[in-house]
């Protein structure tokens, strides 16, 4: 009976068949050779926080890179 099931599942679904027809081809490896390029978007612009001059791309940003650079 279960067999039967199956059978029926098979001519409606593609999961049930033996031979899945693939998309792309099958590769041993599943990552690609090239090195993915880095994109930046945003452009650096110059801030000056209590006479520090610092290059960001926030007001926010700058105040967090002279906060690690200890200079407020």
């Amino acid at each position: 009976m279960l067999a039967g099931y199956a059978m029926i599942a098979a001519q409606y679904d593609d999961i049930f068949r033996p031979t899945p027809k693939r998309q792309k081809p099958y590769n041993d490896n599943s990552f690609s050779d090239r090195t993915p390029k880095a994109v930046d978007s945003r452009q650096l612009r110059e801030f000056s926080i209590k006479g520090h001059k610092i290059m960001a791309y926030s007001k926010k940003d700058a105040l967090t890179r002279l906060k690690h650079q200890k200079k407020i």
